[in-house]
C-alpha cells in the first residue's frame, strides 16, 4: 500500500504529465452553490454560513481531505451580494489552501433573476517533499530535498439564473493557469492549476403539499480530463427532511440526507460508494455539512428556497 501511495502522490505532483480535475470535489454541491459559483453570492433573502468537511477514500492512505467555509449575504436593497470563502484541500503530502472574496450583482425580471459574480483571492500550494519516503533506506534525491510553498493570486467568474422553481448556472472558479510551484522543480512541464468549467441546473417539482422532488445536474470539465457528470435527485418531506442519491460518471454512487434541525440550522451528510476499478481498495467517502441561515430580522418572511 505504501508503494501505491507513493505512485498516487507522484501522479498528482506532476500534473503536467497526468492531468485530472484539481478543484475540490463536493457531493453536496447542490446545498452550497457558492462553493462552485460566485454568482450565487447574495441570492438568498438572508445571510448564510456553511461549513463542510469531506473525507474521501477512507481506506487509502493520503487520500483527499477537504474543508470549506463560505459566508455570504445580500446588500443594497438585495441587488448585490458580498461573500467570503475559505478552503483547505489536502492530498498526500500536498495541501492547497486559500481564500476568496466574492461579489455579485443581480438583474431583476418579473419572475426570475440573473446574477453575475466575480471572485478574487489567493491560493497557497504546499508540498512536503522532504517527508516522502523514496526508498527503504531513504536514499537522497535532490528533487525532494526541499519543501514547496507558493502563493498565487487568482480570480474567477460566474453567472446564475434562477426563478421560483428552477436554476441554471455557469462558472469558472479560477481563470489563471497558475504555476503551482517553481519551474525549476518541474523541468519537463511545471505543475499548474488548470482552468475548470462548471455547468449546473435543477428544477423543483411539487408532487403534493407534503413532498417535493428536485433533480439537478452538474457538468465539470478541465483540459486533459474527460467531462464529468453528476446526476442528482432529492426528495423533500415537509421542507424538513431531504433524502436523495447521485451518480458521478465513472466514479461513484452517492447517498445524501439533509435535515432542518431548527429555524436556522440545517445538517447534511453524504456517503460515496466507489463504482470504478478502485472499488474494494479505497473505501467510501464521507461528507458532512452544517448550514446556518440568518434572517435580517425576526419579522422578515423568508421565502423557502431549495437551491
Amino acid at each position: 500500500m505504501k508503494k501505491a501511495h507513493f505512485i498516487f502522490f507522484i501522479c498528482l505532483m506532476f500534473g503536467g504529465v497526468v492531468r485530472a480535475q484539481q478543484d475540490p470535489m463536493y457531493s453536496m454541491y447542490m446545498f452550497n452553490p457558492m462553493a462552485i459559483n460566485p454568482a450565487y453570492t447574495g441570492t438568498l433573502d438572508q445571510m448564510q454560513a456553511i461549513a463542510l468537511y469531506r473525507r474521501q477514500w477512507i481506506d487509502f492512505p493520503g487520500a483527499p481531505q477537504t474543508g470549506t467555509i463560505t459566508f455570504h449575504g445580500p446588500i443594497v436593497n438585495e441587488n448585490m451580494g458580498l461573500g467570503l470563502s475559505f478552503v483547505s484541500d489536502r492530498i498526500g503530502k500536498m495541501n492547497t489552501g486559500g481564500f476568496m472574496g466574492t461579489y455579485a450583482y443581480q438583474l431583476r425580471f418579473k419572475k426570475s433573476r440573473l446574477s453575475f459574480g466575480l471572485q478574487i483571492g489567493a491560493r497557497n500550494f504546499r508540498a512536503n517533499l522532504t517527508d516522502v519516503a523514496l526508498s527503504p533506506d531513504n536514499a537522497y534525491d535532490e528533487s525532494f530535498a526541499n519543501a514547496v510553498s507558493e502563493w498565487n493570486l487568482n480570480f474567477g467568474t460566474g453567472v446564475f439564473w434562477y426563478g421560483k422553481n428552477a436554476y441554471l448556472g455557469f462558472s469558472i472558479p479560477h481563470m489563471r493557469n497558475t504555476v503551482l510551484a517553481d519551474k525549476d522543480l518541474f523541468a519537463v512541464d511545471p505543475a499548474r492549476l488548470r482552468t475548470h468549467y462548471n455547468l449546473t441546473g435543477g428544477y423543483v417539482f411539487s408532487l403534493s403539499p407534503t413532498f417535493k422532488l428536485k433533480p439537478s445536474v452538474m457538468l465539470k470539465t478541465v483540459t486533459g480530463a474527460p467531462i464529468q457528470i453528476d446526476l442528482n435527485a432529492n426528495l423533500y418531506w415537509l421542507d424538513v427532511l431531504a433524502i436523495g442519491a447521485s451518480y458521478r460518471s465513472g466514479n461513484a454512487l452517492v447517498w445524501i440526507a439533509e435535515i432542518q434541525a431548527n429555524q436556522f440550522l440545517r445538517i447534511g451528510y453524504s456517503f460515496d460508494q466507489t463504482v470504478n476499478g478502485l472499488r474494494g481498495s479505497v473505501g467510501g467517502s464521507h461528507e458532512i455539512m452544517v448550514r446556518c441561515d440568518m434572517g435580517f430580522n425576526k419579522n422578515k418572511t423568508v421565502t423557502p428556497r431549495y437551491f
